[in-house]
């Protein structure tokens, strides 16, 4: 099921939230399971709200631009994969660039917000 269709912004999307969280929580006389669902559909439209949010039009990309591409995409799989912070922490340290750095350390407090 599609909770989150037609919604084009962060704002948007934090009202529709609340909206149908409070339909289908448990203690409101919803399932956990669909409940559930509708939390990972609000991660990943989260996900991409912040992708088109920090896209930059260009013919040639930066290579730092392919890079948030790639950590953008990497970011959408974790998200629906759960995959804990901590494993991203770790990656962050191994990474010699401050770039690479910055950008894991952005994407890990973007996730630990969603929590």
């Amino acid at each position: 099921m599609n909770y989150f269709e037609g919604i084009t912004d962060l704002e948007q999307a934090k009202l529709r939230y609340r909206e149908v969280a409070k339909q289908l929580h448990p203690d409101k006389g919803g399932t956990a399971i669909e409940f559930q669902k509708m939390q990972e559909e609000y991660k990943i439209l989260l996900v991409k709200l912040q992708q088109n949010h920090n896209a930059v039009p260009s013919n040639n990309p930066s290579p730092e631009t392919e890079l948030l591409s790639e950590l953008g995409k990497l970011a959408t799989v974790l998200l629906e994969k759960q995959v804990p912070q901590e494993y991203l922490k770790q990656r962050m340290t191994n990474r010699q660039s401050p770039v690479e750095k910055r950008i894991y350390s952005g994407l890990i407090s973007f996730l630990d917000k969603l929590v």
